[in-house]
């Protein structure tokens, strides 16, 4: 696992993936991360696709910032409209939850942390109380 924190792109996968969400729009990005909610396990990219797709979401529908080191990415959302973006908000919360279960290869992985593990499924969890509040 290449992370160095519990928050949401303290993690080289996440990082990457922002790169490629700027590449595109952030309801190209969402939707892509949509169709992991019926995946029979999330492999662990899986898992930081959704993980980073919500994260935009989050932004796009409540301003909520997360930290992160990547160039451009701020001024990259800041470009990006909320069209179409609510419509994809229950298939990506499913997706969270399950990124949270039995079936995510990366809640498998954090739960190895017992001490960390607590921090970084309560960022997950914030994600998606914010999306569902």
């Amino acid at each position: 696992m290449g992370a160095w924190g519990m928050g949401v792109f303290d993690d080289d996968t996440s990082c990457d993936l922002l790169y490629e969400a700027m590449e595109t729009d952030a309801l190209s990005f969402i939707k892509k991360a949509q169709n992991h909610k019926d995946a029979e396990y999330l492999e662990y990219d899986e898992c930081h696709e959704v993980i980073v797709a919500a994260s935009i979401m989050d932004y796009i529908l409540n301003g909520t910032k997360y930290n992160h080191n990547t160039d451009g990415y701020d001024e990259w959302l800041s470009k990006q409209g909320k069209e179409g973006i609510e419509d994809l908000k229950s298939d990506i919360s499913e997706s969270l939850r399950r990124v949270l279960s039995e079936e995510s290869e990366l809640n498998e992985l954090w739960l190895e942390n017992e001490e960390d593990y607590p921090t970084w499924k309560g960022n997950i969890e914030s994600i998606l109380s914010n999306l569902n509040g």
